[in-house]
């Protein structure tokens, strides 16, 4: 295959949907060799962190000299950024190539009575080809979707499973309740094995913790009243370790090291969380502090609070949730205290867009609102409804141009333009900055 025959034959595949169940994808990687055994890996799953709590523990890892290969899920610019070794995605011609190895393993399966594995059992088992043929360090692999039977649960002994934040998602597939959902994520823990989590609510803590008494895991959940935060604005934020349990973490770090401010240069009070959930981790690695330093300080993550351009100020956020939806409100009312905020704003109708408009219309003062190219994609007249029920001016838009041109027709220099709402149109915006100086906007 080249490439385009490639994504036709994912695209082809993608129409299986969803299928529960690890049978499939354990016989694809059995035949291949269980190239997910060779590798040191870093599991994670969780509703809301999941790629910026990895982007601090890549870069990190990268600082203090290792090889790391990530398999991301969703993507935002480019469907090969899913996989990436070292920052670089994977190049057209390798996934053809290995796509083409696959494809044949799977022709076989076919042959001897096998369902044909879904899509993105087909996209975990080229990743994993991938690293293991690379001979990555680490691998830091998020699931896509639950945990138990998510295709990247097929790990024999990972290094680490780790949690971000659990919250509210994906109820038609993982349950309707907290404890359903955590239980769900929590199938990813192996026996004997380390789990890290960020902060979480009673419920899920409970879940997880006696999910680790089951497995004779041990279990660490990040204590945020261990942590002092210092400065905290759009340069970013400091954040001081101020009582973590020395039995936990890394015996050899020089305790002045770490107490000295861990800056992070990614917005928003949750990242906060997520910056404590990944030293943790680094820590229980035993990475050098001066490289946790340095790979904090250094780490982006494009679509989560990214400022595109200033004059008018165009923030692109990919809060898609409830729980995410909260933590944008609380960032906007911090950091644009003293500004207008005009949102460019589209949903799926598959989330709970009507929560959504309760939690961020009080910040709005105007919309621009579309429907997000996919068949999920809900509806902009109806998302406008909402909106303008709540007193928030609206104008619709057909395209991401138009939504910008709108927005930034009632900006001011001062004023915040915020893209957000869901994860499937910010690469347009990410990208859309192309160094038009009438436009006021400072590429």
């Amino acid at each position: 295959m080249n490439y385009e025959e490639a994504q036709n034959y994912i695209e082809e595949k993608g129409r299986l949907g969803i299928v529960p169940g690890l049978t499939q994808v354990k016989e694809l990687l059995r035949r291949l060799g269980n190239p997910q055994d060779t590798c040191r890996t870093l599991h994670i799953a969780g509703t809301n962190g999941k790629g910026s709590i990895f982007a601090f523990v890549q870069e990190s890892l990268l600082a203090a000299g290792y090889h790391v290969g990530r398999y991301i899920s969703p993507t935002i610019l480019t469907y090969l950024e899913r996989y990436q070794m070292d920052r670089h995605y994977m190049s057209e011609e390798k996934f053809a190539e290995l796509l083409t190895e696959v494809a044949m393993v799977i022709d076989t399966m076919e042959t001897d009575g096998f369902a044909s594995p879904t899509a993105f059992e087909i996209e975990t088992a080229v990743a994993f080809l991938y690293f293991a043929r690379n001979h990555v360090d680490y691998v830091l692999l998020e699931c896509g979707m639950g945990g138990r039977e998510d295709a990247t649960n097929v790990l024999a002994k990972p290094e680490a499973c780790v949690f971000a934040q659990i919250s509210m998602d994906h109820m038609q597939f993982l349950g309707d309740t907290l404890t359903k959902i955590a239980t769900e994520k929590a199938g990813i823990i192996k026996s004997y094995t380390t789990v890290i989590s960020a902060p979480q609510v009673p419920e899920v803590s409970k879940v997880l913790r006696e999910t680790c008494d089951k497995q004779h895991a041990s279990y660490i959940e990040v204590n945020p009243s261990d942590w002092k935060v210092g400065q905290m604005n759009l340069d970013g934020t400091d954040l001081v370790d101020c009582g973590t349990n020395p039995d936990e973490t890394n015996m050899t770090a020089d305790i002045r090291d770490r107490r000295k401010p861990y800056h992070i240069s990614l917005l928003g009070e949750h990242q906060i969380a997520n910056a404590q959930t990944a030293i943790t981790i680094l820590r229980i690695l035993h990475i050098e502090e001066t490289a946790i330093h340095k790979g904090v300080a250094q780490t982006v993550w494009p679509g989560r609070m990214t400022k595109t351009a200033e004059h008018p100020y165009i923030y692109v956020d990919g809060a898609h949730n409830a729980a995410a939806w909260e933590n944008l409100r609380a960032s906007v009312e911090k950091y644009f205290t003293n500004r207008r905020v005009i949102y460019i704003i589209g949903v799926l109708k598959d989330k709970e867009y009507e929560k959504m408009v309760e939690i961020l219309a009080p910040t709005m003062a105007a919309a621009v609102v579309i429907t997000p190219d996919t068949p999920r994609g809900l509806p902009k007249e109806i998302l406008a409804t909402l909106l303008q029920e709540k007193g928030v001016p609206v104008q619709l838009a057909d395209t991401g141009a138009d939504a910008l041109k709108r927005a930034r027709e009632q900006a001011g220099k001062e004023d915040v333009i915020l893209v957000s709402g869901s994860l499937s149109f910010l690469a347009e915006y990410l990208q859309l900055e192309s160094g038009d100086e009438k436009n006021g906007a400072n590429r």
